[in-house]
């Protein structure tokens, strides 16, 4: 339970970066296993410097208790927030208030040092596997778009609906055989989203 599960992961992340010459204003991707997962974005954003910074089954806080390792030190000009979905299985069991509060804590945090021009947070996504988040989710959305309305340099990204069937419900294209990660289209989907609004 404790942010110091990732020790081993976060120094791997400042080995690498210190036999690399760091992008100058990158857009710097943070989250758990779905940043892991997520293929092909540099890519698929070049020439826009991307650097990708996943930790595992992580949590929100678990990121900005690494914050300055994992976003600061890059002087990110554009930070992208994935939320996992361990913020209601394995890692926590978040009510919607409770995920809100922790993502606009991650956001003041970064808002703090005065150096990203936006922000950008994927809303949580809803999984074949556990229908019964749904309802949380709809309502952690509207927690957040209600609160970004007051914040000029953030973004919410709901990438929900291109991700659903013709019932409205997760559509199993999108999805791995495990139900809760997604596959090459889902992140394609979720990787044209992004660039409409970059």
């Amino acid at each position: 339970s404790s942010p110091d599960a990732w020790a081993r992961e976060v120094a791997s992340y400042a080995a690498a970066d210190a036999g690399t010459q760091l992008p100058a204003r990158p857009l710097v991707v943070a989250g758990g296993q779905r940043v892991k997962l997520w293929p092909e974005l540099q890519d698929q954003m070049a020439p826009r410097p991307v650097v990708m910074r996943g930790l595992g089954d992580a949590i929100v806080e678990d990121i900005t208790f690494h914050y300055t390792q994992l976003i600061g030190f890059y002087q990110p000009d554009t930070v992208v927030l994935l939320p996992g979905n361990s913020e209601f299985h394995i890692r926590d069991n978040k009510s919607a208030a409770q995920l809100a509060a922790a993502i606009r804590q991650l956001v003041e945090l970064d808002a703090s040092y005065g150096i990203t021009r936006r922000f950008y947070v994927f809303a949580p996504l809803k999984t074949l596997l556990y229908p019964q988040d749904h309802l949380t989710i709809d309502q952690t959305i509207q927690l957040l778009q209600a609160w970004a309305k007051t914040e000029e340099r953030v973004v919410i990204l709901d990438a929900n609906p291109l991700l659903s069937g013709p019932d409205g419900m997760p559509g199993e294209i999108y999805f791995r055989g495990d139900g809760i990660n997604l596959n090459e289209h889902g992140y394609l989907r979720l990787s044209v989203l992004l660039q409409t609004q970059v």
